[in-house]
């Protein structure tokens, strides 16, 4: 009973010759916290409500100078206290004193405890003295609102006494184990800062060679939200100040199991070590290993961006190993003579478990590309992809993410069977034609996003690139978009706003003012009409790459569910794209006068300059073969008439501009090209004068051109 105690055991002197020696640490960092948070709300107590952003944000611990002094403190103080493990003489009288290792430890790492802590409550002391309500306050039309959550109480006070000392305390545990582990001072600063943040990096890198690797994997979920959560300084970057009860414990568990580990080392920590750069054995390759990683990870992504191809990929992953292997290999062994048989063997072990690493994710050893959820399993599921969510009825929400549809103010989630079933037979075509999907270049794509129960705990997402052949020619999209669920959720009879700010109507056409649609009757008779519209429209017209007859921006107020009811409405707006089968409501703006504003007349074009671009088998560059320039009103009603927005095939297609008269010459393509460059996805042009640009895919090119062009 006696030995356990032991481990236990504190010399109190020992605790207060640090906490005299040491005292200059708390003293800073008292002031960093003083000067940065209490003292300018002293100086702006009669009128502190203005300070309310400021003090949420510092409550919050979201203001720089607290997590400045969370983060060196700790460090500093974990550094300075085991600075005598570092120096041959030091630790020799250390630990000639009648103490046994276990008290050294615990009364070391409680000085420590006690230094970091003691500014933070002093800190908290004062901000629950001076606390008092505070209300946020924000200007509306009818004057100041405020808002009736207080800023400044005391629970707010003790929730940051509490998660300051709950990250300081984490970083601070960390920086002891780097300083066991190390044997000089320098190493042991830049190792504390380094493991301090060396998990969460290591998340990050491996996320990166998913997603290079592994086909579908989803960057977008909550992958970044997560590995923000494995350390409390970045958490709480991410969070409203406050650490959930699963966090909290995990927090809690690490440092326990941390704190045991470091007292396990301590008690075998050789003392000849000292001044070396590690101390134990089994960390020299670790450490090397780490450094080889990160240093492989980084020139290889490096070289990416020196051109496509794999072989720059994984010859900067050659490199990288080489030359960041040597410079590990020279810190841990404090030398620069590392060349040797040892060293050698060492590099072919990691050259080996990188090999295995790399060749495991190449080729899928876990299955996760072709891992299709069970039907059984799936409660919801969320499709997200730009041809139609993106294009045809975008959606603008601000402050939480809110959906302005709905009541729940949740993303669209498919429940009904038939359209769940219709997104795993896209998901498994995705699967099922991979090469097509990964090889198919210069085609007109967006990106899919398929999230199996994305309101769980553990969602299944996927994320792909996706054609426009594919897209429009999909029976299972057909049945997704003119089902009644999702017609139902984007209708905007669905939309829950609070007040309609206003209605603009544009054309897409060069001179023509938006159709601004006024009085509330007005709006409300308008969105009828496009709501019925919208619920009898079929797929093929919504997928229709044809100019649409407008494009109606609807923006309003409205209020997120999900979050405090107090709180100010938000701006919102959304997109609905009036093609040719809005029959009611292009009938509607015809009844009101506003039929002339969004068609065409001949009589206002100049001419019609059609280019045919061709790309060589093998090359970058595009180039356009000759021009034709179509001069006749009829032929330039038969172009206005079936045009399209958007070209599908990047490698053969034709390009017209429309340049309206009483214009200055515009740029064309052709000159735009030789001086910028070609970008696919570029829709617009810098011009010198009003104009338009149509394109024609393969079934809508007019036989004149066609003829021309052979």
């Amino acid at each position: 009973m006696k030995s356990k105690a032991s481990y236990f055991s504190v010399s109190k002197p020992l605790v207060i010759e640090n906490l005299r020696r040491f005292w200059a640490i708390p003293a800073l960092a008292f002031l960093v916290y003083f000067l940065s948070g209490i003292f300018p709300i002293l100086m702006s107590y009669r009128r502190l409500d203005s300070m309310g952003r400021y003090i949420a944000e510092s409550l919050s611990n979201h203001q720089p100078f607290y997590m400045f002094a969370h983060l060196l403190f700790p460090i500093v103080t974990a550094v300075v206290i085991f600075k005598y493990l570092q120096g041959i003489s030091s630790v020799s009288v250390m630990h000639s004193l009648p103490f046994t290792r276990a008290k050294l430890y615990n009364s070391g790492f409680l000085s420590g405890l006690i230094l970091i802590a003691a500014p933070i409550l002093v800190n908290g002391l004062l901000l629950l003295l001076i606390s008092k309500p505070v209300y946020n306050q924000y200007p509306t039309e009818q004057g100041i609102v405020t808002e009736t959550v207080n800023l400044f109480s005391r629970t707010d006070v003790l929730n940051w006494i509490w998660v300051s000392l709950l990250i300081a305390f984490v970083i601070y545990m960390v920086s002891v184990f780097a300083g066991i582990v190390t044997g000089n001072s320098l190493m042991h600063f830049a190792t504390a800062v380094w493991f301090n943040f060396l998990i969460p990096a290591l998340y990050a890198i491996f996320v990166a060679y998913f997603s290079h690797y592994l086909y579908g994997f989803d960057t977008s979920g909550n992958w970044t939200e997560f590995g923000m959560r494995i350390s409390p300084f970045l958490n709480i970057i991410q969070t409203d100040g406050v650490f959930s009860a699963g966090d909290t414990i995990y927090y809690i568990l690490s440092f326990l199991i941390l704190y045991a580990v470091t007292f396990v080392l301590y008690q075998k920590r050789n003392l000849e070590h000292a001044t070396d750069s590690l101390v134990f054995r089994f960390m020299e390759p670790v450490i090397c290993y780490l450094i080889a990683f990160l240093g492989m990870t980084l020139i290889g992504f490096y070289f990416t961006s020196l051109g496509q191809s794999e072989i720059y990929w994984y010859a900067g992953l050659a490199a990288g190993t080489v030359i960041f292997f040597i410079i590990g290999q020279m810190i841990v062994k404090k030398t620069p003579r590392i060349y040797n048989r040892g060293s050698l063997k060492s590099f072919g072990i990691y050259v080996l478990i990188a090999v295995l690493f790399l060749l495991s994710l190449n080729f899928d050893v876990t299955g996760f590309e072709k891992r299709l959820p069970s039907s059984e399993k799936i409660q919801n599921v969320a499709c997200r992809e730009g041809f139609t969510m993106d294009r045809r009825f975008n959606q603008y929400y601000y402050s939480g993410n809110a959906s302005p549809y709905g009541a729940d103010g949740k993303e669209f989630r498919m429940k009904d069977p038939a359209n769940i079933d219709a997104v795993r037979k896209i998901h498994q075509s995705l699967v099922e034609d991979k090469n097509r999907f990964e090889t198919t270049k210069n085609v007109h794509s967006t990106s899919l996003r398929l999230s199996y129960n994305p309101d769980g705990k553990f969602p299944f997402s996927r994320a792909y690139q996706m054609d426009y052949d594919f897209y429009r020619n999909s029976p299972e999209f057909k049945q997704i978009y003119e089902s009644t669920e999702f017609k139902e959720y984007f209708s905007p009879q669905n939309l829950n706003y609070e007040k309609l700010s206003s209605i603009y109507l544009s054309s897409g056409i060069p001179n023509r003012e938006p159709v601004e649609i006024k009085g509330r009757e007005a709006m409300q008779e308008f969105l009828t009409c496009v709501d019925q519209d919208f619920k009898a429209q079929s797929f093929e017209d919504m997928a229709s790459l044809k100019r649409p007859y407008a494009t109606a921006e609807i923006s309003f107020t409205f209020r997120n569910p999900n979050s405090n009811m107090s709180e100010k409405p938000q701006n919102g707006a959304v997109t609905y794209v009036i093609t040719d089968g809005y029959k009611n409501t292009i009938q509607w703006l015809q009844n009101h006068d506003y039929g002339s504003r969004f068609t065409y007349s001949v009589s206002e074009i100049d001419y019609i300059d059609i280019y045919h671009y061709v790309r060589q088998e093998g090359s970058d560059k595009i180039e356009s073969v000759k021009t034709l320039k179509v001069t006749d009103p009829a032929q330039i009603q038969l172009l206005l008439d079936r045009y399209e927005t958007q070209s599908i095939y990047y490698n053969d297609y034709y390009e017209g501009v429309v340049v309206y008269k009483g214009g200055v010459q515009p740029v064309s393509p052709d000159q735009f090209y030789k001086e910028y460059g070609y970008d696919s996805a570029m829709e617009a042009y810098d011009t010198s004068a009003p104009m338009t640009h149509i394109y024609f895919n393969s079934g809508n090119v007019p036989d004149f051109i066609l003829d021309y062009f052979k």
